[in-house]
Order: structure tokens, then C-alpha cells, then sequence
């Protein structure tokens, strides 16, 4: 079987793992057993765990812990693989406060992840039957982990005690957790995740720029960015990038795609999908807003203030709230000419189909979905509700800016589209393999100004179409 080799850590990709994936790891491979009873979801609001209710000390929250067992529960380790890191380290402080209540004689053994690449890992362990039982999952890894046999299908579990969760979840967010054709669930998504624009306040105040609002076009945007700019040298207004998060939305934007709808052709050299890269390589080549490609800007380029805005999912919110020196804000995507686009997606939570107590598995991994944890993320400004029953939740009041508008996170959810997936696992993906790396390759022509982008998205094309021609089943 051929498996798709993703280096999740040195790819902005994960958007879809989005924030969760980008920071490095901490940790080896194995760690001490962990066995938490207190866990802090934020610095300054402790988690007290009780047999009755998880609440803070700031507000109360509620969490309705699992049923203990009929009979004592008997005494085993459950394995979680995480990365110990920001956003992804606070869901399993989530999930980990509400089943330490009903589950005092599990050990939870957690696994940080390591520095290397995460999907392979997990293939190694799957085929030498060392799965942890419950593990990190994202929209890109589902279809791959299903087809190397590593997820279980966590739908019979729910039905099995009436639990309605996966018909609360958004249905485009769920089916980043699901196999295209297959009604199973195999990843309990984290949060709503859309790529949207921080940006630095006091900036645009100090250059006396009108601050932006969430119906701008890119017009807009990049005459703004250029005034902040010439009032601040040395700095770039985006990190724009070969994301597929940050430039398919553009070729979507001017009509196009990067597939026919039946995926059999590659069409990034039509009229509508080129004008769209071209608008796109503009921001380098014209306009010179964005960071040339090869630039480094260090670690943390917005906090920093090299760059005046951060296009990024909302896992980015605590940290600048503790970080940051200076106000800032979040927008919606500006729009383009066929209208408002962004990139979408989510990091989640799947159980291995190896494991040996799904029960306690699906009890760790269903409270991340749970209003109470989707509650506790959004009040701790990881993530934002994928929950259609807390659209307008009163819990969107209670928060302190910033963001001031955070609920541009929130509708991103109508503008966001996902990664085409559709790709023959021979030739990659948007993440990964020969698709990835000749769209990479093109992109940065572009960028660079070395080629058009008619030219450069005809010999992508050829190179794709070959693939796709050698591997789609006629």
C-alpha cells in the first residue's frame, strides 16, 4: 500500500493541524505516566476536577462527566500520542480534566510527539501493531490513516449510548473526520478552524490608515498594507505563502480550481485559475507586500512586528494574547472578484482500531466535542465552537478582547473552503508528494518573477495531468 509522506512539522500546512502542527514538539517519543487531577487550560484559570463538575475559577463550567462503570474498572493504561504544544497540549487538558472524573483507576500514559514526520510514525506503529489508542489526527490525515488500517470508526460508539455529538458538529467540519463514501467517523474534530487576519492594531492607528473590516476586497487590503508599510521600512504586510490555505482561495476567488470536478483533470492553466495566480504573484512581483520567498523573519514574525499582519487559524489567540506588546484584532479574508474565500480545516482526535478499551477511549476523546470542552476552547482562545447548538452561545459575550472580533473566526465557517482530496495517493496531494511539489515549484517561479503564470501553470499541469492520467482507473 502506498502511503502519503507528510513532514507535518516543517510545513505551514496544517491548517489544518493548523497551529497544533507547527510548533516544534516537546519531548521524547515516551514520557512519564501522567495522572493529572488538576489541569490548567489557561495560565490564569485553573481547572478543578471533581466526581461532579469541571468549572473555573474565573466562571463555572459544567461538564457532565461519563457514567461511572456499573462494575469497579478495572485498572489499565490508556496511551495518548499529542504534541505537547499550544493548541493541541490545552484539548488534551480538556479531554484529560473530564475523564480523570469518572475514570480513577485508568492511568493516562501520554506520548509527546516527535520532531519527525508524524504520518510515517504513525504507519510504523500500525503495522508493528504499537498504536497508541488514542492519537493525533487532521482533515489531511484521515483518508491515509483509514486506508492503512489505523483509525476505528467511533459512530457505533456513540449510537451505543445516544450520543447525538457528530449530528451537533457542522457537517463540513465532521467530514474532515470521515472517508469520502463512508457514513464512519474517524476523527473527533477540535474546533472550526478558518484562516482569517490578524492584524497589528497599532500599526494602522499609528499610520493613520482606516482600520479594516470584514467585507474588504484585496483592493482594499493592498493599498492599506502599502501606507502601513511606508510608514513602518522594514517590515511586509503577510506571510502569504505556498500554503494551499493561502493560495487556492485565490484561484478559487477568480473563478477557477485546481481540479475538474470530477478530479480527472488538472486545470490550473485555465484562463480563470491563471488570473487568480497571477493577482496572487502580485503581491511579490507588483505590489511587493508579501516576504520574498527564502526570507527569514525569525521565529514569530507578527509578535515581533516584521510583519503587519498573520493569516492563520485561531489556535494563534492565546498566544498573542500573552505575547503580544501591542493591540491587535482579527478580520475576515478580503474578497476577490468571484467573491470571499479562505482555507478551512481542523485538527481532531481518532481512537486506533487496535486498541483494546475503545470504550475508555471514545470517553477520553468525545469530551473535546462536548459543549462544556467546546466552551472551555473558546474561553481559552484555542479554538473556536464547531457545534451548531452554540452559534450563539452566550459564552461569545463573556470574552475580552483581543480579539475584539473573534466571530470572524466563527463565520469564516460560510466563506471556508477544504483541500482537494481527490488526488490518486501516487501522485500526493495539496500537502504532500509530486502534486505538492510541483505546485511548490510553480508558486515560487511565479513569486520570483522568473516565469508567467500562464507559463508556469501549463508545465504544472503537464506534470500533474501525466500523474493523473497513469493512475486514475478509466
Amino acid at each position: 500500500m502506498q502511503h502519503r509522506k507528510v513532514s507535518v512539522f516543517m510545513r505551514p500546512a496544517l491548517l489544518a493541524v493548523a497551529a497544533s502542527m507547527l510548533v516544534s514538539a516537546c519531548g521524547a517519543a515516551s514520557t512519564p505516566v501522567v495522572q493529572v487531577q488538576t489541569a490548567v487550560v489557561k495560565e490564569t484559570v485553573q481547572v478543578v476536577v471533581t466526581k461532579e463538575v469541571v468549572k473555573e475559577t474565573q466562571k463555572e463550567v459544567v461538564v457532565t462527566a461519563t457514567p461511572a462503570p456499573a462494575q469497579p474498572e478495572e485498572k489499565f493504561d490508556l496511551r495518548v500520542l499529542v504534541p505537547c504544544s499550544p493548541p493541541t497540549g490545552d484539548a488534551y487538558n480538556i479531554m484529560m480534566a473530564a475523564f480523570s472524573a469518572s475514570h480513577p483507576n485508568v492511568t493516562i500514559k501520554k506520548e509527546c510527539t516527535g520532531s519527525g514526520d508524524y504520518a510515517q510514525g504513525i504507519y510504523t506503529m500500525a503495522a508493528a501493531g504499537n498504536l497508541p489508542d488514542v492519537f493525533l489526527g487532521a482533515d489531511l490525515f484521515t483518508v491515509p490513516f483509514v486506508a492503512a488500517g489505523a483509525l476505528l470508526d467511533m459512530r457505533p460508539l456513540a449510537e451505543a449510548e445516544k450520543n447525538d455529538v457528530f449530528n451537533d458538529i457542522y457537517p463540513n467540519i465532521l467530514k474532515l473526520g470521515q472517508v469520502p463514501g463512508n457514513n464512519g467517523v474517524y476523527m473527533v474534530p477540535a474546533s472550526l478552524d478558518t484562516v482569517e487576519v490578524y492584524y497589528n492594531v497599532d500599526m494602522f492607528t499609528k499610520a493613520g490608515v482606516d482600520l479594516p473590516k470584514d467585507d474588504w476586497t484585496w483592493d482594499q487590503w493592498i493599498d492599506a498594507c502599502q501606507k502601513v508599510m511606508a510608514k513602518n521600512p522594514g517590515t511586509y504586510c503577510n506571510n502569504q505563502s505556498s500554503w494551499w490555505a493561502h493560495f487556492v482561495p485565490w484561484i478559487r476567488g477568480y473563478g477557477g480550481d485546481v481540479l475538474s470536478k470530477d478530479g480527472t483533470k488538472s486545470t490550473l492553466s485555465t484562463p480563470e485559475s491563471v488570473a487568480g495566480l497571477k493577482a496572487f504573484g502580485e503581491q511579490w512581483t507588483k505590489y511587493h507586500i508579501a516576504a520574498p520567498p527564502g526570507v527569514d523573519l525569525g521565529p514569530d514574525p507578527f509578535l515581533s512586528q516584521k510583519l503587519i499582519t498573520w493569516h492563520h487559524i485561531p489556535g494563534f489567540m492565546k498566544s498573542f494574547r500573552e505575547k503580544a506588546t501591542f493591540k491587535w484584532d482579527v478580520v475576515a479574508m478580503p474578497s476577490h472578484p468571484k467573491g470571499q474565500f479562505t482555507g478551512m480545516g481542523t485538527y481532531g482526535f481518532g481512537i486506533a482500531k487496535t486498541t483494546k478499551h475503545p470504550q475508555a477511549a471514545w470517553d477520553f476523546v468525545k469530551a473535546l466535542a462536548s459543549p462544556a470542552g467546546q466552551r472551555i476552547e473558546l474561553t481559552s482562545y484555542i479554538g473556536i465552537p464547531l457545534l451548531k447548538s452554540m452559534a450563539n452561545d452566550p459564552a461569545f459575550a463573556e470574552l475580552n478582547a483581543p480579539p475584539a472580533n473573534i466571530k470572524a473566526f466563527a463565520k469564516g465557517s460560510e466563506i471556508g473552503i477544504f483541500p482537494r482530496q481527490d488526488y490518486p495517493a501516487k501522485c500526493g496531494s495539496l500537502y504532500a508528494g509530486l502534486v505538492n511539489q510541483t505546485m511548490n515549484a510553480m508558486l515560487e517561479a511565479i513569486q520570483r518573477g522568473k516565469g508567467t503564470a500562464q507559463d508556469e501553470a501549463t508545465k504544472a499541469d503537464a506534470i500533474i495531468q501525466k500523474c493523473l492520467d497513469e493512475n486514475i482507473k478509466k
